[in-house]
């Protein structure tokens, strides 16, 4: 399985090198739970990376390399990282998909969001299998949010209902906020909801590139805190 990521690292690589023939300004799909309703202009594509600590692990990069196939449509590519818990590594998944833009011209701007997580990773050998994601995003104004299922192998495939409301900050120019409540409830199998809040701060350097700074801090006990830090750059 790890064969499959060595052959995606030169793919990167290759990315990274290839000029712009035009800027294209970032808008990224992180930090947030809800990725935004934007996609990537054809021709060009973005690489989004982040790092994130939680209570007793911590996670790198995580990576989402995003590629305008159309006006409305790109193509995603992600990647869960290394988690690093106790001194153990754990090889994540790598998931492909896409978003597509709905509506643009009306006051509550739509897009769906779908992904596929591919057994690629060590996390759990025995959970073998496609888990799919899908997600209706949607942005109004300042405000915006989600509702998606998610699901994940562990044995049988295992579903969640989940949602996210947020609002954006605007201070000045270059630094933006925004703060963010996530839902998750498990449809198929035991266990609890979960909700948290977050939020952070995202500087954009210059046009093409952001950096953020979030936090996410567990509500009802059911999750776990966690801080991150991320870059984003459009090409």
């Amino acid at each position: 399985m790890k064969n499959r990521f060595a052959r995606t690292l030169p793919l990167a690589l290759a990315l990274l090198a290839t000029p712009a023939l035009s800027a294209e300004p970032v808008v990224a799909d992180r930090p947030g739970f809800s990725t935004g309703t934007h996609t990537v202009a054809p021709g060009h594509y973005n690489i989004e990376l982040g790092f994130q600590a939680g209570d007793v692990s911590e996670t790198l990069p995580l990576t989402n390399v995003r590629i305008g196939l159309t006006p409305k449509a790109e193509l995603d590519v992600q990647w869960g990282g290394w988690t690093f818990d106790h001194g153990r590594s754990t090889l994540n998944n790598l998931s492909l998909g896409g978003k597509y833009r709905l509506d643009d011209r009306g006051p509550c701007k739509l897009s769906l969001l779908g992904t596929f997580m591919l057994p690629s990773g060590n996390a759990n050998p025995s959970g073998s299998g496609i888990a799919p994601q899908a997600a209706l995003l949607w942005n109004r104004g300042d405000w915006f949010g989600m509702f998606q299922l998610a699901s994940s192998h562990a044995g049988s495939l295992h579903t969640q209902a989940q949602a996210a409301v947020g609002h954006t900050f605007a201070h000045g120019a270059q630094l933006g906020s925004y703060l963010e409540l996530f839902v998750d409830h498990p449809l198929n199998h035991a266990g609890s909801d979960s909700i948290l809040v977050d939020g952070g701060f995202a500087w954009l350097l210059d046009t093409r590139t952001q950096l953020d700074l979030h936090l996410g801090l567990d509500v009802n006990g059911n999750a776990a805190h966690f801080i991150g830090l991320g870059f984003a750059r459009s090409y």
